[in-house]
């Protein structure tokens, strides 16, 4: 699997407790230093009662996969906000780690595809909205759908799709430009085993060349399978991590 637009040497997997790699890596990227920081943020929705979010503070790091799991109403898409820059904390801060900001893929639940336009139509206005070079397009456009299995289906109309291929190709309007964070709120849901086997595929294989990734799972097994570590959040606030 070789990303055809932004190609990088392999990068071995975070050892923070071990200590037995070096955090620099071949390609310069200093794997210590956090993609995103959560500083001490709280979130609210209301003027009285509970905050939605926090006090909380989290780290990403590159190739880091982390899991976030809770009961609806915990604050997962709350944290998810903050961490794309969509919403803003109340109190805290979040502080991003150099030219993070602009290359952040964001896959909310909602799928965010236009259903009268092709698969390759909607890359093309993703990848434009991203800043791709227009040279780039068709080059990236033809290797995402070769690598989440819509090899031939460019000129196929959305909402022709399948559940599980539209949530692929949801996931693949994330990567038109290569992030350096990824965040996924649960992007299997609704999907066929094979759909999933490939979308977690494709993450790791971001995760393996430096890029950060979030991941939201209601799915039993999703995040066990997927992730380097998972975290519970209980009524906003993060109750330990279930490894």
């Amino acid at each position: 699997m070789r990303d055809t637009y932004h190609e990088q040497q392999p990068l071995s997997r975070r050892k923070q407790e071990t200590g037995t790699e070096n955090s620099r890596q071949a390609d310069g990227q200093d794997r210590s230093v956090p993609l995103v920081s959560l500083e001490n943020v709280t979130k609210r929705y209301a003027r009285k009662g509970a905050p939605a979010l926090g006090p909380l503070s989290l780290q990403v790091y590159p190739g880091q996969v982390l899991g976030i799991r809770g009961p609806n109403g915990a604050g997962k898409s709350t944290l998810m906000g903050l961490l794309a820059g969509s919403l803003q904390p109340d109190s805290g801060r979040v502080v991003y780690g150099p030219d993070v900001k602009g290359r952040i893929g964001f896959v909310p639940q909602d799928l965010s595809l236009y259903s009268e336009l092709t698969c390759s139509e909607n890359l093309k206005f993703w990848g434009i909205a991203g800043g791709l070079p227009a040279g780039a397009i068709p080059r990236r456009t033809d290797w995402l759908l070769k690598e989440l299995d819509l090899e031939g289906l460019g000129d196929r109309k959305v909402s022709t799709l399948s559940g599980g291929m539209k949530r692929r190709l949801h996931l693949a309007s994330a990567l038109m430009v290569t992030p350096s964070l990824l965040l996924l709120d649960e992007p299997t849901v609704g999907a066929d085993a094979s759909s999933i086997r490939l979308i977690l595929q494709l993450l790791q294989h971001f995760a393996s060349r430096g890029c950060g990734v979030v991941l939201i799972s209601h799915l039993e097994g999703e995040l066990e399978t997927a992730c380097t570590e998972i975290i519970r959040l209980e009524k906003g606030q993060m109750t330990g991590e279930d490894r």
